[in-house]
């Protein structure tokens, strides 16, 4: 039996609440600033750094690799950790010894898409380091990125993703993606750069209208005909992708679930899919802060699968 939902979380403009329309006007303008400079920024080293880079790559990839890993190490805080040390957001990671490992060698992250900025978390968690914090030092690693094809042709911050720091762009058809993903991940293997690479198996991320609503129960009945439990918090996983992916731990690395929970003052945003307490985290979320709100927060719960047999 189809079950039908409402979700209260209509579209509506954000300063809506009258209450709040000063500070959610701040937060609009922050975070559109924030975006601004960031697009100036990834313009700068994508024309002034990146592009020449090019010509090294025909040369020697490892040196051309080498170096936009530090680009990238350069840009990242630039980007995203001042943006969001000022609005007060926390992330919190119950095991640092998995995030310790991952960053060590080459590791695949298999995390929820409950949110619009789950690739921002994955950056900064790859930059920053755990030196002061634990007795066993992390290092910073490179962080790639798993993203909808189309991404790829966005002016200025898709070719920056595409050209400096050579991120995955599938285009949802397998048999044309499994070549480019393995392309991808060998080119980073024959030039020995490691990497710490991102993905979300759910492929979207389901908002609030009715082709949204119909996905989500087309997952919850494609589950039962597996005879499998519903999921209430995820969407059925694309999982032929994953096979290939596999492949960036062949030779050494582990492969790492982890589960992104976003809370605001003491309420948990991405709860059940079909609940219309549901919030998706955004932009504007994560730096509602500014405003003298208590700080949002990522948590993220960590899990370590056995390496993947065949692959030795």
């Amino acid at each position: 039996m189809r079950t039908e939902f409402k979700c209260a979380m209509e579209r509506r403009p954000l300063c809506a609440n009258s209450q709040n329309s000063l500070k959610t006007c701040v937060v609009m303008l922050y975070s559109h600033l924030a975006m601004t400079l960031l697009v100036l920024n990834l313009s700068f080293d994508l024309i002034v750094f990146g592009l020449p880079s090019l010509l090294l790559r025909l040369f020697n990839q490892f040196a051309f690799r080498n170096l936009m890993t530090h680009l990238i190490n350069y840009t990242t805080p630039i980007v995203f950790s001042m943006p969001v040390c000022v609005s007060g957001v926390k992330i919190y990671i119950d095991n640092l010894d998995y995030l310790r490992i991952s960053k060590s060698d080459n590791s695949l992250i298999l995390s929820n898409h409950s949110s619009r900025v789950d690739g921002m978390v994955a950056l900064i968690m790859g930059f920053t380091t755990t030196s002061k914090l634990h007795t066993k030092p992390s290092v910073r690693t490179r962080v790639g990125i798993v993203a909808e094809g189309v991404l790829q042709f966005m002016p200025l911050i898709g070719w920056y993703r595409k050209l400096v720091c050579e991120d995955l762009f599938v285009m949802r058809s397998f048999k044309q993606d499994a070549k480019s993903i393995s392309n991808n991940i060998n080119k980073f293997h024959s030039s020995d750069t490691k990497r710490m690479l991102f993905v979300c198996p759910e492929g979207v991320v389901c908002d609030y209208g009715k082709r949204d609503q119909k996905y989500i129960l087309e997952c919850q009945s494609f589950a039962k005909k597996l005879h499998i439990q519903p999921f209430e918090y995820l969407l059925t996983p694309r999982y032929k992708g994953c096979v290939v992916l596999a492949e960036q731990v062949k030779h050494s690395g582990s492969i790492f679930s982890v589960t992104l929970g976003y809370w605001s003052e003491q309420r948990m945003l991405n709860v059940q899919l079909v609940s219309n307490e549901r919030v998706i985290p955004d932009i504007y979320t994560l730096l509602a802060g500014i405003g003298g709100e208590r700080a949002k927060r990522a948590n993220l719960v960590t899990k370590e699968y056995k390496r993947v047999q065949g692959y030795d």
